[in-house]
């Protein structure tokens, strides 16, 4: 009795999550469909209801990109390629497409170059996702134990030697992957950047109409949001230019 209790409340609980993944998958099947039949804007509803009841990954989130794409909304194709490329850094079709899309914006923003330890930290953060950076910080810790024991219950001097030695770049494999999970997961769930989706904005010099008016911005351009003062906020492009726009001309990334 006990025994069917259980194996109920299992189906119970496994249940809906079983029927939630089905229609998930029934909903990116209908969308993938009308995307090859070209019906661009179904296809990218049903995604959209997908992300809506929770679901996301780096693929969806490109093929979303995609069909705004081919929908000829390239600041929609860019957000979505910008939050595919956060879950999958170092992918070469995201950072295509998204190159590709910049291509066809108004503004043709030059990037300050930055100081190359910060770029290199980048570049060495992006190598992987999240799980891939926590997957290999738990095995290097795993190595650091194990090699740990061996150091402590073998009597031998020499694998005493040789174990200690691995066991401490096990340890600084460790430390490296645990602190690149974790800028990794700060990255992915970052909230100061953004999308201008308004047509055009006028930036101004501060957070109000009565500003000056600095340079103008068109839809598509990424901004990092510095500060946030009611309904405006402060925005700074990458050639350094900064300047006071309203919050809802802009999509979070």
């Amino acid at each position: 009795m006990i025994r069917f209790k259980s194996i109920f409340l299992l189906l119970f609980v496994a249940l809906p999550v079983l029927c939630r993944a089905s229609d998930a998958d029934s909903a990116l099947n209908r969308a993938e469909r009308l995307y090859r039949q070209n019906e661009f804007t179904a296809a990218i509803e049903q995604y959209r209801k997908l992300t809506d009841d929770g679901w996301t990954s780096a693929g969806l989130l490109y093929n979303m990109g995609n069909a705004c794409f081919k929908n000829h909304d390239i600041k929609s194709a860019i957000l979505y390629y910008e939050r595919a490329r956060r879950l999958s850094p170092g992918d070469e079709a995201i950072d295509f497409n998204l190159q590709l899309s910049r291509t066809l914006i108004f503004d043709k923003v030059e990037a300050v170059p930055e100081l190359f330890l910060i770029t290199w930290g980048k570049a060495v953060r992006d190598l992987f996702s999240v799980r891939m950076w926590s997957w290999l910080s738990i095995w290097c810790f795993i190595l650091t134990l194990s090699f740990g024991l061996v150091f402590l219950f073998v009597r031998k001097l020499g694998v005493k030697r040789i174990a200690f030695s691995i066991g401490v770049l096990c340890f600084l494999m460790f430390a490296g992957a645990f602190t690149f999970a974790g800028l990794q997961k700060a990255n992915v769930e970052r909230t100061d950047e953004a999308i201008v989706f308004a047509p055009s904005v006028t930036v101004k010099s501060s957070p109000d109409d009565s500003g000056n008016n600095l340079f103008i911005l068109h839809e598509g351009v990424k901004v990092h949001i510095e500060d946030r003062i009611d309904e405006w906020c402060e925005i700074r492009i990458a050639d350094g230019n900064k300047g006071w726009m309203r919050i809802k001309d802009l999509t979070v990334i």
